[in-house]
């Protein structure tokens, strides 16, 4: 018998590994312009129904960018900085600029790096990234009805999948708009599925547990400050008691924050406005950052605008001593009483403060 020669069964091997062995790969464009960060900055591309992995590269070039990433099946996308301490024209917190849809065509995402409302603004161009882009455009309570108009559209159907995510603390809600994608979808989805639903469990879990926490919190109000001593951020303790019995200050306004909260970064701007509306008149805030790196803490803080008082909580008891499960938390202290009048996550301060600082 005639032996077939050894170079056509390997090549035979390579055709089907590269060819009827492997998935069809799409490709897109992704192309757009870029305010506020520099250029040569370098941007990423996150696959966020593939375990968050980089799908491409590229960098920025006279206040612009383009990709050309390739894929199995369109999917949802994150669209970062690499290294956003170094890359911004106006520094901010954070990496992350835009989210929306890799499917084949061109998409086209403008960036305003500078504008934090600008990572609600979708990209355009293509059949998901221009619903999704309408849905985000939308007034809060018009959104529900285009998600519903979307995902029973055949053409958008998979915005199921990302409206799913949205409901972090209702894993039935999720799971019903989970379920209403096609077989299709669900079997070339099904490991994204798994992740998310194992993500939603986890987060269900941890919303469950913080509130039974904060159920079991003790509030302060109407007891009296406990003192603390904390380095700012040319190391020299500053004790609340000297702050409180100031004779300028009538009110101080104790928080409790860190650099890696988001919802105490997003609370930034809120405490800009009370402070520049009512300091003049008697208030005073002491921020205790429950940060575990000093120079991360600083450098934050050179960055953005807390004009009041800042320390750094390192090793010592305050989060204890105030019973602070989590964060941010916030204590508002009168200071011709020492009593504290408010022990909230997300106080209405200029509604508070109104009152009494008229």
């Amino acid at each position: 018998m005639k032996r077939l020669p050894y170079f056509p069964a390997v090549f035979i091997a390579v055709l089907f590994i590269f060819g009827l062995g492997s998935c069809k790969q799409e490709s897109c464009t992704v192309k757009g312009s870029v305010q506020g960060v520099k250029d040569g900055a370098e941007l990423v591309l996150m696959d966020d129904w593939n375990k968050s992995k980089t799908i491409a590269t590229t960098t920025v070039e006279n206040g612009a960018f383009e990709f050309h990433p390739r894929f199995s099946a369109p999917t949802h996308v994150y669209l970062y900085a690499s290294n956003p301490d170094d890359v911004y024209a106006n520094p901010y917190d954070g990496g992350q600029l835009k989210d929306f849809f890799l499917e084949p065509g061109t998409v086209v995402v403008d960036v305003h790096a500078e504008d934090e409302s600008d990572m609600a603004k979708g990209a355009t161009g293509t059949v998901l990234n221009d619903a999704y882009s309408k849905i985000l455009a939308a007034d809060p309570d018009e959104r529900e009805a285009l998600w519903e108009e979307a995902i029973s559209d055949e053409q958008t159907s998979l915005l199921a999948l990302r409206y799913a995510s949205s409901f972090p603390n209702d894993l039935t809600r999720a799971s019903e708009l989970i379920d209403r994608l096609s077989p299709e979808q669900a079997k070339t989805y099904k490991k994204s599925i798994s992740d998310l639903k194992k993500s939603l469990v986890r987060r269900a879990e941890a919303a469950e547990r913080k509130e039974k926490a904060l159920e079991e919190e003790v509030s302060l109000v109407g007891e009296h400050y406990i003192d603390m001593e904390y380095p700012n951020t040319d190391d020299i303790p500053v004790r609340l008691s000297t702050v409180v019995d100031n004779p300028k200050n009538r009110y101080v306004i104790l928080d409790f924050w860190a650099t890696w909260c988001l919802p105490c970064v997003e609370s930034i701007p809120m405490l800009r406005e009370v402070y520049a509306k009512y300091h003049d008149k008697g208030l005073e805030i002491y921020s205790i950052s429950q940060d575990s790196k000093a120079k991360e803490w600083k450098s934050f803080l050179e960055k953005n605008e807390m004009p009041w008082i800042n320390v750094l909580g390192i090793g010592g008891s305050a989060s204890k001593d105030y019973g602070i499960e989590f964060i941010p938390r916030v204590l508002l202290i009168d200071c011709h009483t020492g009593e504290i009048l408010v022990h909230e996550g997300h106080p209405d301060l200029d509604a508070i403060l109104s009152d009494l600082l008229p």
